[in-house]
């Protein structure tokens, strides 16, 4: 398997998962993963499909200006205008998720809320989230990503208030891993506050420690990956196809 199916491969698998998991709305949302060894391409989930529906060969393969380069269908306009200014700006970013997830999506509608230190398995957080506090409607035009590029900078996440969040990583794993995490950490984090008592703040040396771990947690990630592709290989195959 050469380097692009096998990232058509895994992108596929963690959209079936997301779906799994609940994270889709609607038809709404993209995942995208530059090509190996390209800085200039990326894959992504075309529009109108459920994240169910998808398989390696349905990934359209696009530049960074929003031509397709392989693949039939279409790319959603705010897809283009969120994930190709975080692709051409944070070398880092090779891969983007964007979701309206339950939990994570909730926190960005509360004024003010952050993800705070108090889940351990949010503490690889600590220090590596942006926040969007002015919300500027649908992405529709690609100056609204280089803004939301501007704001995550070399973070790991962004939460865009009356929105949701943007996670990126190294490799799908690892953006997959975080976004999972992230809510998780974040349904905790709301449970924990909905009993009205003040939240058990970890102190900072313990979890900028913690955060500090990314070559940990990037190795876990692709534990996970492989977890969810083997389930995926028995239950649902023609996501690899």
């Amino acid at each position: 398997m050469n380097d692009l199916a096998r990232a058509r491969r895994e992108l596929a698998a963690v959209l079936r998962w997301s779906a799994r998991l609940k994270y889709q709305q609607g038809v709404c949302n993209h995942f995208s993963v530059m090509a190996p060894g390209s800085d200039t391409s990326f894959l992504v989930n075309p529009e109108g499909l459920f994240w169910s529906e998808m398989t390696a060969s349905g990934l359209l393969l696009c530049d960074l200006d929003g031509t397709i380069l392989e693949g039939k269908g279409t790319v959603e306009m705010s897809a283009f205008s969120l994930h190709a200014p975080i692709h051409r700006h944070n070398k880092a970013a090779r891969a983007v998720l964007h979701t309206h997830s339950p939990y994570a999506t909730a926190l960005c509608l509360i004024e003010g809320a952050l993800v705070e230190p108090v889940f351990l398995a949010g503490l690889q957080f600590f220090g590596k989230i942006a926040y969007d506090e002015d919300c500027q409607g649908a992405a529709f035009a690609a100056s609204e990503g280089e803004r939301e590029a501007r704001i995550l900078g070399d973070k790991n996440v962004l939460m865009m208030r009356s929105h949701g969040p943007i996670v990126v990583g190294p490799t799908v794993a690892a953006a997959f891993d975080r976004l999972y995490y992230l809510e998780q950490t974040c349904e905790r984090q709301l449970l924990a506050m909905s009993a009205n008592r003040p939240l058990n703040r970890v102190k900072e040396p313990i979890a900028q420690g913690l955060a500090d771990q990314v070559a940990v947690f990037d190795a876990y990630a692709e534990k996970h990956l492989a977890a969810i592709m083997r389930v995926l290989d028995r239950e649902e195959p023609e996501y690899a196809g």
